[in-house]
């Protein structure tokens, strides 16, 4: 709904600025706390090209918009340079109130239009999902709800690394070793994958059958192709139940391997062989440094084998034939984006957009799937959810097991997934559990907690169709213009590519709420009409913010 209202404070800026002989940009933008609800700071601009002292531009500006025909606006100001407005409340809150109940599951989506083919988690089938790739693959899913919301048509995928070392070992491994079959199917290869590493490394002779394996694969062996495929799709069985406990799934599964057997790699060879920037010694590279880029981008090796890279320009010019192309990855990854995006750009061809996520910190040191050493999605939903189960008992005893077993699930998967898309994907994540499953301040429970107390209002009253908007509190302000901020909110998480913008909401949302229920009689009051309406539609932009970050929405807790 603030849609609308910046839509009449630019149109009233732009009147006045005309009037004036003036014409810039309105720079609309939230102020400080005090000056007012919405403010421009287009008189900086305007002072650099007429060269006046901005609060001189303000002072005039402000004294020729006309407020007669504005709705959403009541009043606007001049302060140091700034324009500042301020909203007409009974308005906003009652077209807001309007909205929300017309629009309901849908308020808060867009008109954007496009397709989108939206790369994320793709770990390797070596071993179950650990904490950072539950990272990248809650941001994923996010923002595939937050795209979709807004109106573009998403493809997810999944980009399944078949042909890489990693799945060799394991193949390698299966021939020697005994598959425990009483472990769940990932954590099953990844016991293989661990003991035939150490193998490997101690063991000349296995160096060379791991290498004559991976020869064999990217030739196309039928025997060869068959161990590595089964083997992918026994570890994959059980990182696709993890994900479906996350709320995450894939449209579409793409085996690197492929873009091989098809000659696109072959084909991309030619056509970067070709290229100024390729050189060929032991190994075909690319010279990019004329991008900026000082290390270079080996294509093929000595023995002929191709590598990851090579096969992930295939991969791309691919996905460039079918959409907008975004990739979730992690920041191991960095060089290797900067790296696609300069080959793209020499063939010609639509670059990918990333977004590179940075790693999450847990104590305990780093992580090592080949070592054995790393957390596990699986092991971290379980301790969340064993201690969302002992709050839940705290809070709740008197509830069945079956109720308080299915609350701390959802809680857990809540807790886990708001955690890993909270921070902005550039910045560290420090995982505390105190934190994760905050009830009182800043954690998924708190959200959850505030959607279900609203439920528990409305339970207690027939909904009424008509109201009237009295003066309203500070509390009451707050709410009707955070729910009314969700719409720019989601789009503007959809186009800076950022679920941490929707987290931000959220938390303020629901602490407003719960300030809200604090400080004002709902049921029996005189604005008894009202406050129902307005807990209706806090109630609604919750559980829609909610959804669009895989936070499961609870009506009791």
């Amino acid at each position: 709904m603030l849609d609308v209202v910046y839509e009449e404070a630019e149109r009233l800026l732009r009147g006045a600025m005309a009037e004036a002989g003036a014409e810039a940009e309105p720079a609309l933008q939230e102020p400080r706390a005090g000056y007012g609800d919405l403010a421009s700071s287009a008189c900086f601009t305007l002072a650099r090209k007429l060269g006046r002292a901005p609060a001189e531009l303000a002072e005039e500006l402000a004294g020729k918009i006309e407020l007669s025909s504005a709705r959403f606006i009541s009043a606007v100001e001049a302060l140091n340079g700034f324009i500042n407005f301020h909203f007409n409340y009974s308005e906003l809150a009652r077209a807001t109130i309007e909205r929300v109940a017309a629009e309901g599951e849908r308020y808060g989506s867009g008109g954007r239009r496009g397709r989108i083919i939206l790369e994320h988690t793709s770990a390797n089938p070596d071993g179950p999902l650990h904490i950072g790739h539950g990272r990248n693959a809650a941001i994923g899913d996010s923002l595939a709800r937050i795209l979709r919301f807004s109106g573009y048509e998403v493809e997810t995928e999944y980009y399944l690394n078949d042909m890489g070392r990693q799945l060799a070992v394991v193949v390698l491994g299966l021939r020697r070793l005994k598959l425990d079959t009483s472990l769940k199917q990932d954590h099953a290869i990844a016991k293989v994958y661990v003991e035939a590493s150490r193998m490997v490394e101690e063991s000349e002779e296995l160096q060379a059958e791991l290498s004559e394996l991976m020869r064999a694969y990217e030739a196309g062996d039928e025997s060869t192709v068959r161990e590595f495929r089964e083997a992918a799709e026994y570890c994959m069985q059980g990182i696709r139940e993890t994900l479906q406990r996350l709320g995450v799934s894939h449209d579409l599964t793409v085996w690197e391997s492929e873009f091989v057997r098809s000659g696109e790699v072959e084909r991309v060879l030619e056509r970067l062989s070709s290229s100024p920037c390729a050189r060929q010694e032991e190994v075909l590279y690319l010279d990019l440094s004329g991008f900026g880029i000082d290390k270079e981008l080996v294509l093929r090796r000595s023995d002929g084998t191709m590598l990851y890279a090579t096969r992930d320009i295939a991969h791309h010019l691919w996905k460039a034939e079918r959409g907008r192309m975004i990739n979730v990855w992690g920041a191991d990854h960095k060089l290797l984006a900067e790296q696609l995006g300069a080959v793209m750009r020499i063939l010609g061809a639509p670059e990918p957009e990333f977004v590179i996520h940075e790693f999450i910190t847990l104590p305990g040191g780093s992580m090592s799937t080949r070592k054995g050493r790393f957390i596990s999605m699986d092991e971290l939903l379980d301790e969340a959810a064993a201690r969302a189960l002992q709050e839940v008992e705290r809070r709740r005893g008197e509830k069945d097991e079956a109720f308080r077993r299915r609350v701390a699930e959802q809680v857990a998967v809540g807790a886990v997934r708001y955690a890993m898309v909270r921070v902005a994907p550039e910045k560290h994540v420090k995982f505390r559990w105190e934190e994760v499953l905050d009830f009182e301040r800043q954690g998924a429970p708190f959200i959850q907690y505030a959607h279900a107390r609203a439920c528990r209002i409305l339970e207690k009253a027939e909904l009424p169709e008509r109201f009237e908007v009295g003066e309203l509190s500070q509390d009451e302000r707050r709410l009707v213009k955070l729910v009314a901020a969700m719409p720019v909110t989601v789009d503007r998480a959809a186009e800076e590519l950022k679920p941490s913008l929707l987290a931000a909401y959220l938390l303020e949302l629901a602490t407003a709420f719960h300030s809200f229920y604090s400080s004002v009689r709902v049921l029996g009051s005189e604005s008894e009409a009202f406050r129902l309406r307005l807990v209706q539609a806090v109630k609604t932009a919750l559980a829609n913010t909610m959804r669009l970050l895989g936070i499961p929405v609870l009506e009791e807790m």
